[in-house]
């Protein structure tokens, strides 16, 4: 599976389907589900390429991006002509489905098509032939709850008015609409957060999660830290009642204007958690750092835009065997990838 997309700084291809590729795997047969968590710009870069060549895999998302409210937004946006990265996305996404619906229409086969709600089986699968270990697998949505879906659509339906129509396509604060993941393969629990957050979030928050008698109740051992490490996607319950202790835990770094996430009392805050902690590669420098405000001045005049050849870009892989019951997880970084407790040179915690 695949879950949101970004672009290699390399060569601008979607970084999931680059990744599989070099591996071996034939990404036209092999992904069987491909999830956008939500629609942010920092999400869904090269997702619909990722939709197009992944020819087997169902498409999954919130209802909410699905909604008739919803594609008014994104027709009236494209009418506009306005190139915003998740509306070019979005749409091409919709064409690629739309295709596929027309072909599977009246005939047999599974709709390329699904929508993520709380508590919901999204894949699952049996033990493979006369394996000696347990190779079954399941994925579930933890999130959003319905009565997130209907703030959004709510919230959405506001944007169509003519004095919005120039801001952000999408609704940012809090982010309730986020597809929460877990994933067990074998003994293997997963915990991917995606950017949900529970500070005022009261519709769907972590909270909420943690309290669900219907979600799967096992503890993950390792955990895809929501919204880049922020305060805003903290919840201590989630840390002693569904993971184990120490979790390997990775997450993102966020970049725009003034803010970068995660802050210093971020880092020291996951870090007091768990010592191994990962994130996917520092902050990048600011391109005009340095430079005059004429020097900028000209460079925009000159230039279409302007962007660090060394753009920071890196992975971080975390690896299990399935024949180990209470194996420990291999962690390996890969360009810019770092430990979390290097990000800001080093924490104070005795025990990293």
């Amino acid at each position: 599976m695949i879950v949101d997309s970004c672009l290699s700084p390399h060569d601008r291809t979607p970084a999931g389907l680059k990744y599989l590729r070099e591996l071996g795997v034939d990404v036209a047969t092999s992904v069987k589900r491909i999830i956008a968590t939500h629609w942010h710009n920092d999400h869904v870069k090269g997702l619909s390429q990722t939709v197009a060549e992944c020819k087997a895999a169902k498409f999954i998302c919130s209802q909410s991006l699905w909604s008739k409210e919803f594609i008014a937004l994104t027709d009236l946006w494209r009418r506009q002509r306005l190139g915003i990265s998740p509306v070019t996305e979005l749409t091409a996404v919709l064409d690629t489905i739309s295709k596929s619906q027309t072909i599977l229409k009246g005939g047999a086969g599974e709709s390329p098509l699904g929508f993520a709600i709380a508590n919901r089986c999204l894949w699952r699968r049996g033990i493979v032939g006369n394996a000696k270990i347990d190779t079954s697998a399941e994925l579930h949505s933890l999130s959003p709850s319905d009565a997130a879906v209907q703030q959004s659509l709510q919230t959405i339906a506001k944007l169509l008015a003519p004095e919005e129509l120039l801001t952000h396509p999408l609704p940012s604060r809090p982010n309730q609409f986020s597809v929460v993941l877990w994933l067990r393969a074998g003994s293997i629990r997963v915990l991917l957060g995606a950017d949900l957050e529970e500070q005022h979030n009261a519709a769907g928050g972590w909270a909420v999660i943690v309290g669900s008698v219907e979600r799967p109740q096992e503890q993950s051992s390792l955990f895809k830290i929501p919204h880049h490490g922020s305060v805003t996607g903290e919840c201590e319950a989630v840390w002693k009642t569904m993971l184990t202790e120490y979790p390997v835990a990775l997450l993102t770094p966020f970049h725009s204007g003034r803010t970068e996430l995660p802050t210093r009392q971020d880092v020291d805050r996951i870090c007091g958690r768990t010592p191994v902690a990962f994130i996917a590669c520092r902050f990048r420098g600011s391109s005009s750092r340095g430079r005059t405000g004429s020097v900028n001045r000209t460079i925009h005049e000159t230039v279409r835009y302007i962007r660090p050849a060394n753009d920071g870009f890196g992975h971080v892989r975390a690896r299990r065997k399935l024949s180990q019951e209470a194996g420990q997880w291999s962690v390996a970084t890969f360009g810019d990838a770092i430990p979390l407790t290097q990000l800001y040179g080093g924490q104070r915690h005795e025990h990293l």
